[in-house]
């Protein structure tokens, strides 16, 4: 990604910031521009459009993630440690931006092409790095010799859809769900202890059978 300015830097980390809890498609570049406390001339002399402004924000994001991301699955320990520290790597990084990625959702059901292209160029990137510690996994025997098509709904679904569901319920403005209070539930999943068991509940579900069934 081309390197940007100082006052470019300070306009995307304050989208962020905003975008964590409103989403970016609800942003006002006039009220990022005066959080960030840059001249709104600066916006549109360095981005020119709304669209190439949210493309920034995205890539930005995107990379601070997939540089953690890198760095946790790198090394020579075991593969499922390796795994373990990809998911819950993914996990935290859906946890904090569920917002954003919410509205990440809604332009792609949407066929935003920006985002569109954006989704095409950079999911495959720890996509491809979560198959490859699988396969490795499958190799060193932590893993069955199971189809992908098999593994792979279990493993996102213990740090994807759970958290895609709180972020639906914050959307709609949920107090309560029957006799639970919504605060206690969201809890109780976007939590690190919460996404920790989810993963290692999934990863056992996935072991080798005792006895040497595959």
């Amino acid at each position: 990604m081309p390197r940007i300015s100082d006052a470019d830097q300070r306009l995307v980390d304050t989208a962020l910031e905003m975008a964590k809890h409103s989403g970016l498609s609800n942003l006002k570049l006039r009220d990022v521009a005066k959080k960030a406390g840059v001249n709104l001339g600066m916006f549109h002399y360095h981005f020119k459009t709304k669209d190439q402004f949210t493309r920034a924000v995205l890539q930005d994001t995107y990379e601070k993630f997939f540089s953690q991301f890198s760095l946790e699955t790198s090394g020579d320990g075991p593969a499922l440690q390796r795994l373990r520290a990809a998911l819950l790597t993914l996990g935290r990084f859906i946890a904090g931006n569920r917002s954003m990625l919410l509205g990440i959702f809604q332009d792609v059901l949407n066929k935003n092409q920006m985002v569109l292209d954006f989704v095409k160029a950079n999911a495959p990137r720890h996509g491809l790095v979560i198959v490859g510690l699988v396969r490795e996994c499958q190799k060193e025997g932590s893993i069955r010799k199971m189809s992908l098509p098999a593994i792979m709904p279990a493993l996102m679904g213990s740090c994807l859809f759970p958290l895609v569901l709180i972020a639906i319920l914050e959307h709609l403005k949920v107090k309560r769900l029957s006799f639970i209070p919504f605060a206690l539930l969201k809890q109780s999943i976007i939590s690190d202890k919460a996404l920790e068991n989810r993963i290692d509940l999934a990863l056992e579900s996935l072991a080798p059978r005792k006895g040497g069934k595959k």
